[in-house]
């Protein structure tokens, strides 16, 4: 019980602080792994390819972003793979693609996914580049030029932007989300330095065609493609100049069901394809490193919690360490308890409750993997679109 006791504590604080805290240092002190020594004339075609399903709110003010962008029309294809779309998006698409010639639309006729959308648009582009985008994120203008530069670079693979939260204000929810994500930048910048990215933000990346993968639908770019590339000794990298813009989920309600949806999925790849979590030989050490810091410890959190809980109960009188950690369990559910009922008044007395539910949804998640109810498409959260 002991030895259960000291791995699960050991695992939750190398995941959430040691192993966080050493790539943020690397992030400041390490020289950075972009080159600067790029080729400023490096324009090659790019296809930007776009999933949606019944974006009607917001599929407008994107394409507007999308042809504002400060990369040459003429080397600038735009593909919006529509997953069976039902309301106006499809029209809205239509009408656009009248006025400017480099937009395309494609439809499924049956929900597949966004993956599934994506592999669909695939066989369509025709740029050498491939960046990928959804349709509730705004990029900054130069943001596609800079991804798409540092793919000179023989030895990279694929690239991903720094995505921004803009209403963190509106909530505690948006507000706990927009913490959670400045640390993944964060921490992102100092996977990058030290060797390679575990996982891509989908709002805004790019890769070489030549090194694209077909996915199954089932699972997603995100945390598939750096660990596949991976394997192939390609790196992923993190361009930080190279910025996004989105709204966060604004309730309880919106985040729970959205990263219910997502985790579902990675314990589905996860536990299918369980050797790229835990074997060193398939990888560059490095990146072996990062991926089980980062990826293999996260997703058994909530199993090493439960772990660590009932080994304390277990052993609190055997010790003093084991009674601080009791009590410490104690401390933080209050503080949970307390951040949520004073979370208009102190929005940082939240982040104990947030973290309770990016647990609780990893449970659920998890559940509808053991169950057979995970689904490859997604619905759109209200909150997210305005």
């Amino acid at each position: 019980m002991r030895m259960i006791f000291y791995a699960s504590l050991f695992f939750i604080l190398w995941h959430n602080v040691v192993y966080g805290l050493l790539l943020i240092l690397i992030s400041f002190i390490k020289e950075n792994r972009i080159s600067n020594n790029l080729q400023n004339n490096y324009l090659p075609y790019v296809s930007m390819i776009i999933a949606v399903h019944n974006e009607e709110q917001v599929i407008e003010n994107k394409i507007k972003n999308i042809v504002d962008l400060e990369y040459p029309k003429d080397k600038l294809e735009i593909i919006f793979a529509s997953d069976n779309s039902t309301d106006k998006t499809n029209k809205i698409i239509s009408e656009f693609a009248k006025q400017y010639k480099n937009i395309k639309l494609i439809n499924t006729q049956k929900r597949g996914g966004k993956v599934n959308a994506y592999n669909t648009a695939f066989k369509y582009a025709s740029g050498e580049i491939l960046a990928f985008s959804d349709a509730n994120t705004i990029w900054e203008k130069s943001s596609l030029k800079k991804l798409v530069a540092q793919l000179q670079d023989k030895d990279v693979s694929c690239v991903c932007g720094h995505l921004i939260y803009t209403n963190t204000d509106e909530s505690e929810i948006a507000y706990s989300e927009g913490v959670y994500w400045k640390i993944e930048n964060m921490t992102k910048e100092g996977e990058s330095k030290f060797y390679s990215l575990t996982a891509l933000n989908g709002g805004i990346y790019a890769l070489k065609k030549k090194d694209y993968i077909m996915i199954e639908p089932l699972y997603s770019h995100d945390l598939c493609m750096p660990l596949f590339l991976g394997v192939q000794r390609k790196r992923t990298i993190f361009v930080k100049n190279a910025l996004a813009f989105e709204r966060s989920g604004t309730t309880s309600e919106d985040e729970i069901k959205r990263k219910r949806r997502m985790f579902g999925r990675i314990y589905s790849f996860f536990f299918r394809n369980i050797s790229l979590f835990i074997n060193p030989f398939i990888y560059d050490f490095r990146f072996f490193l990062s991926v089980f810091s980062r990826r293999t410890i996260r997703y058994l959190l909530p199993f090493e919690h439960l772990l660590l809980f009932i080994s304390t109960i277990i052993l609190a009188k055997s010790g003093l360490i084991f009674e601080m950690v009791l009590y410490g369990h104690i401390l933080f559910i209050a503080l949970a308890v307390q951040g949520y009922f004073l979370k208009r008044k102190i929005k940082l007395l939240f982040l104990p409750y947030y973290y309770i539910l990016f647990l609780q949804s990893m449970l659920l998640g998890f559940f509808d993997f053991i169950t057979g109810r995970i689904k490859p498409y997604w619905d759109v959260a209200k909150t997210t679109r305005g």
